[in-house]
C-alpha cells in the first residue's frame, strides 16, 4: 500500500544570507560526490580562518536540467562576517526575500513530491520560481536510515510575467 506524505507549504521572509559556496554545473550521478567534497573543503576553510558557520549547510540551484540531468547549484554554507579572498570558493549574498518553504523527510530520491507541492503553490499564486534553496539538517554520513533525513526546500520567487505586467 502506497502512503502519501501531506506537505505544509509555508510562505516566509528570509533573511538576507552570505555563504560561502563551490558552485558547479553537476550531472544529477555525481551530486553525492561533489557535496562530500564540498562541504568537507568548506567547513575546513571556515574552520582555518576561523569563521562561524550560522545554518545547516545547503545546496542553492540556479538551474535544473532534467532532460540533461544536469544542474547548476553550489553547494554552500551561510557564514557570519566578513572572509578571505579565495580562488576555491565564491562570496553569494542571497538578499531578503518571500520564499515558499516546505520540509521534506525520508530519502532524496522520494523527494519530488515536495518541489510538485511548492511549484502548485506559486502557479496558483501566479508567481515564478527565481531560485531553490534546499538546507540539509541530517548528515548522511552519521545518519544511516534515510527515513530520518530532514531537509527543507526553499523556493525564492517574484511576481510571474504577465502581458499587462512583463518582468
Amino acid at each position: 500500500m502506497e502512503t502519501t506524505t501531506k506537505y505544509e507549504v509555508t510562505e516566509i521572509r528570509w533573511a538576507e544570507k552570505t555563504f560561502i559556496a563551490k558552485r558547479a554545473r553537476i550531472a544529477f550521478d555525481d551530486l553525492s560526490v561533489f557535496f562530500a567534497e564540498s562541504y568537507g573543503a568548506i567547513y575546513d576553510f571556515i574552520q582555518k580562518n576561523g569563521l562561524h558557520s550560522k545554518d545547516m549547510p545547503c545546496a542553492i540551484y540556479y538551474s535544473i536540467d532534467e532532460h540533461k540531468k544536469e544542474t547548476d547549484l553550489a553547494a554552500a554554507v551561510a557564514v557570519e562576517g566578513e572572509f578571505p579572498e579565495t580562488n576555491e570558493f565564491e562570496k553569494i549574498t542571497i538578499p531578503s526575500s518571500r520564499v515558499v518553504t516546505t520540509t521534506h523527510y525520508g530519502s532524496y530520491e522520494n523527494m519530488h513530491p515536495a518541489y510538485r507541492v511548492l511549484e502548485k503553490y506559486l502557479a496558483d499564486r501566479g508567481l515564478k520560481r527565481e531560485l531553490i534553496v534546499e538546507e540539509y539538517f541530517s548528515d548522511p554520513k552519521k545518519e544511516v536510515d534515510p527515513a530520518k533525513t530532514e531537509n527543507k526546500y526553499l523556493f525564492r520567487h517574484k511576481a510571474a510575467p504577465s502581458p499587462a505586467n512583463p518582468v
